[in-house]
């Protein structure tokens, strides 16, 4: 035939090749020798066809586990592959660098070939790379190619300062870092911290108005997605000029610092002082500025205002004469520090806990059925290992996390969560939120019930970051857990655990609450911050606020530097407690990242709730949403005469609104009248008139704090 020619010269050109069209032709016979019956199903089943290919295990990774986060590896991963093919042996292992790359060589054997082959290679190649793999028989087959992705990026991020130019930037610029992650790497560059001039701020941009002329430094910590990252000192000059200078006097007039008519008078001194320098009258340019120096003195209050235009000035009363200090070293200095690290999968130890010793026990709830935070299991094991610590047991209500959870629902009846001295919401978000497919509640009819029958026994809660994001249509559970979540700002996944999260600085609002007293005034954290429905404030007995300003134009979320976040109007209440509809609750809205539940200051805050709404310690958790309640049903049942009552109604409004104006001395004088009212016989019955004193004066306490602190 006209095509055995080629064959031929094929088989004598390539002795592998030959032997194997060899062995296809014999399999051609023996399968037109064999009798039909042997071709059955049955008998295909037994053994091996002797042209199958080998078989590959799916490849291991060493390291198992990524030495980065968010799935990257920060240094060389080794591939280990293994097959085995029974009949013709294995001949080679074979991987390849992305879908098109040609394969290489992992492992290969000598004839006669064994039955299994193993073999490693090392993979440095940065960037997310699909590795494919296979294994080649004896007899030349090949099995279809296998992949596996594997993440490495071991360069950490760059950051520059644009605005800075040869070390000098002028006195009106705004600073705004561009950061970048060398291609192929994992991106999501954050800014876990930053310095100007040694002090620690949040990542803000850097208005240079706020700063003296002469020299500075900010510093900054990066870090990828991957983990990798890198300290950054840029040190520069801060200059001015007539022109920034006048600018900074039309900015103070427009505040408000500086009247518009000082502000006219002082722009005429300085232009007039700006034109005899460009003249080269440097006297008289000197003589017009030290005019401008007395003038703005008389102008502005001893401040930041005065100090920038006193200040700038006097620097171009050294310039003009030439006589400018020398100006300090400038460049930027980068220095390799340690990034974040991966945290391990936590599990928690088991369904139902019975430590010994344990006084209590409490459930821990986390069922979602919408998104669901992937910090559950962490702080099921957290509060886990707090019971055992403190003496108290856990359940656990949470198919996902099975075996560790009850095997159905504890939410029965409110006479049997009684054994629970507090039931702990932590992020069970469900359908309910408007974002969310509408089509499950985290408590269902009976449930919900249930739950509100044990709280209203006196029973406890606490609610965790997303648990203001469940049960949407009820609104008494918004009034329990003080607010509904609505949105929160982005963040960037260089941050090592939490995507979403982004640089903070926290106000301590009540330091004699012993859920915060070990916290310092202020204090910076990370993490996802929640926006709600409404301000709970006037609600509820606020212990910790967001400082918006500290994160409004957060460098770390998206185009915020320069389109400022739409947040709570400056006011923004993120945990609180209070005393409602029978029970004890306590909300602490932060808890989104994995890592705050190995961060001590914020278990403390979280064990004191569980504490407090279990009733094993006091706290002063009054609100004057909880005091008005009890004023409106002591006088509806005549507990309290309608007179006394209506005085006290309208002097708690006096005091709260006094307390949402900060004015904590006018507070405390309508709450000492109340106190006055409640020590009149006259006004009701003694159980009665005992309780609005106890209230009035917790509320007063508290005015009292907030007027020390």
């Amino acid at each position: 035939m006209s095509s055995q020619p080629p064959v031929a010269r094929t088989v004598r050109s390539h002795p592998r090749a030959g032997r194997d069209t060899r062995r296809r032709l014999l399999r051609c016979l023996v399968a037109a020798l064999l009798p039909a019956a042997s071709l059955s199903a049955g008998s295909l089943a037994v053994g091996t066809p002797a042209w199958a290919a080998p078989t590959s295990a799916p490849a291991v990774l060493s390291p198992t586990a990524p030495t980065g986060t968010n799935g990257w590896y920060r240094g060389p991963v080794t591939l280990n592959l293994s097959a085995t093919d029974a009949t013709n042996g294995v001949e080679r292992l074979e991987y390849r660098l992305g879908n098109s790359a040609p394969f290489q060589t992992a492992a290969s054997a000598a004839a006669p070939y064994p039955a299994s082959l193993t073999g490693s290679v090392q993979i440095t190649q940065q960037g997310s790379t699909a590795v494919g793999y296979r294994a080649v028989g004896g007899d030349g087959s090949a099995e279809a190619v296998r992949t596996i992705t594997i993440r490495i990026d071991t360069v950490a991020p760059v950051v520059s300062w644009p605005g800075i130019v040869n070390g000098r930037v002028g006195h009106t610029a705004t600073l705004i870092p561009t950061r970048t992650d060398p291609a192929p790497g994992s991106g999501g560059v954050f800014i876990h911290r930053m310095w100007i001039d040694g002090t620690e701020v949040t990542p803000l941009p850097v208005a240079t108005s706020t700063l003296a002329t002469g020299g500075h430094t900010i510093s900054l910590v990066a870090s990828d997605a991957a983990g990798n990252a890198a300290r950054f000192d840029q040190a520069f000059m801060v200059t001015t000029s007539f022109a920034d200078l006048d600018t900074l006097l039309a900015g103070a007039v427009t505040s408000g610092a500086i009247s518009a008519a000082a502000g006219d008078s002082l722009r005429a001194t300085l232009a007039e002082a700006a034109g005899l320098a460009d003249a080269d009258d440097a006297s008289g340019a000197v003589r017009a500025l030290n005019q401008f120096v007395a003038a703005a003195q008389r102008a502005t209050e001893p401040g930041a205002t005065r100090d920038t235009l006193v200040g700038d000035a006097r620097y171009l009363k050294q310039q003009v004469t030439d006589t400018l200090p020398e100006e300090p070293t400038t460049g930027m200095t980068v220095t390799p520090t340690a990034g974040p690290n991966p945290i391990p999968a936590a599990t928690p130890l088991a369904a139902s806990t019975n430590f010994p010793g344990a006084s209590f026990r409490v459930l821990y709830f986390s069922a979602t059925k919408g998104f669901r935070h992937d910090h559950i299991p962490d702080t099921a094991l957290l509060i886990q290992r707090l019971g055992e610590q403190y003496g108290f047991d856990v359940d656990i209500w949470d198919p996902r996390l099975a075996p560790a959870s009850l095997p159905s629902t504890p939410f029965t009846s409110a006479a049997d969560l009684a054994k629970y001295k507090t039931i702990i919401f932590s992020s069970p978000v469900d359908g309910t939120n408007p974002n969310s497919a509408p089509d499950a509640d985290a408590l269902n009819a009976s449930e919900l019930a249930a739950f509100q029958g044990y709280i209203r026994a006196g029973g406890g809660y606490v609610g965790l970051h997303g648990a203001s994001d469940a049960i949407h249509n009820v609104p008494w559970y918004r009034d329990l857990v003080g607010a509904w979540f609505t949105n929160h700002p982005g963040g960037q996944n260089g941050e090592g655990t939490c995507g979403s999260c982004i640089n903070v600085r926290v106000n301590t609002e009540d330091p004699g609450n012993p859920a915060v007293a070990h916290l310092p005034k202020t204090w910076l954290t990370i993490d996802e911050l929640y926006n709600f429905d409404h301000n709970p404030r006037a609600e509820v007995h606020t212990l910790l606020s967001l400082d918006e300003s500290s994160y409004q134009r957060s460098l770390n979320s998206g185009n915020a530097a320069t389109n400022p976040l739409r947040l709570m109007g400056g006011d923004h209440p993120i945990a609180w407690c209070q005393e409602y509809d029978g029970g004890r609750e306590f909300s602490l809205i932060l808890g989104h990242d994995r890592a705050q539940y190995y961060r001590d200051p914020f278990t403390r805050i979280l064990l004191s709730g569980i504490h407090w709404t279990a009733d094993q310690t006091e706290a002063n958790c009054s609100t004057f949403r909880q005091t008005r309640t009890l004023i409106s049903g002591d006088a509806a049942a005549g507990a309290l005469d309608a007179k006394s009552a209506a005085a006290a109604s309208a002097l708690l409004d006096d005091a709260q609104a006094a307390y949402l104006g900060l004015d904590y001395n006018a507070a405390t004088t309508s709450l000492n009248q109340i106190i006055a009212i409640a020590g009149n016989p006259a006004a009701g019955s003694e159980a009665a008139r005992a309780e609005l004193d106890r209230q009035a004066r917790q509320l007063r306490d508290w005015m009292l704090s907030l007027k020390s602190s």
